[in-house]
């Protein structure tokens, strides 16, 4: 005859075994998202310092009166110094709008990103309750049919 413990013990440890790799499945799209994110602020920052920033600080010393008008300081003997004609600042402006675009696009995407791993660690967190539980449950069995069994040998007084 069986033991009934060992049944529920075996019982467990199928059911534990098949939620493994979902755990592990989650555990990884979480890490590959937070890194995917973390990828796109660095991206994000590295295009902004070297590509919008000098575009701006150019537009600002540019434009005139616009340099004055924020208390920026253009050397006067500075080959930026002279002023671009309505087209060449119409161009550029146009410049810096799509590439606040695109960082605008990043960062909405980063934060998808972080949402999404925020949300796949929280369904993890539920799996790994939900384990835990049946873990103790299994355990809380077993501890109860040994208790059965040892009044069951022990002989009453």
């Amino acid at each position: 005859m069986k033991n009934p413990s060992t049944d529920i013990t075996e019982a467990t440890l199928k059911r534990l075994h098949s939620h493994n790799w979902v755990g592990q499945l989650l555990t990884s799209a979480a890490l590959a998202l937070g890194f995917l994110a973390i990828a796109a602020g660095v991206l994000l920052a590295a295009a902004n310092s070297n590509r919008v920033m000098p575009m701006e600080r150019l537009l600002i010393w540019k434009y005139p009166g616009a340099a004055a008008g924020l208390g920026i300081t253009v050397p006067p003997d500075s080959p930026d110094s002279k002023a671009l004609t309505r087209d060449e600042l119409d161009a550029r402006h146009v410049e810096v709008t799509f590439m606040h675009g695109k960082e605008l696009f990043l960062t909405m995407s980063a934060v998808a990103l972080v949402g999404i791993g925020a949300f796949l660690t929280l369904l993890l967190v539920l799996l790994n309750r939900r384990v835990t539980l049946r873990q103790v449950n299994a355990s809380l069995a077993q501890i109860s049919q040994q208790i059965k069994e040892m009044q069951q040998r022990s002989p009453k007084a």
